[in-house]
């Protein structure tokens, strides 16, 4: 999802907004504080991968 707006050409992303919905798609997905950290973080490292690779 995020590296689809990605491809779009978003500048801003909602995390929480992505995180909610895809807990809305899998139930129980995403259920504790330390758990919402681990998938911010992941996301945000691989974003900064992808942007760290694009040609300047």
């Amino acid at each position: 999802m995020v590296l689809n707006k990605m491809a779009k050409g978003a500048k801003e992303m909602d995390m929480a907004a992505t995180l909610e919905h895809l807990r809305d798609q899998r139930p129980g997905m995403v259920q504790t504080k330390a758990q919402f950290e681990f998938a911010l973080t992941a996301v945000a490292e691989e974003v900064n991968a992808i942007l760290k690779a694009l040609p300047q």
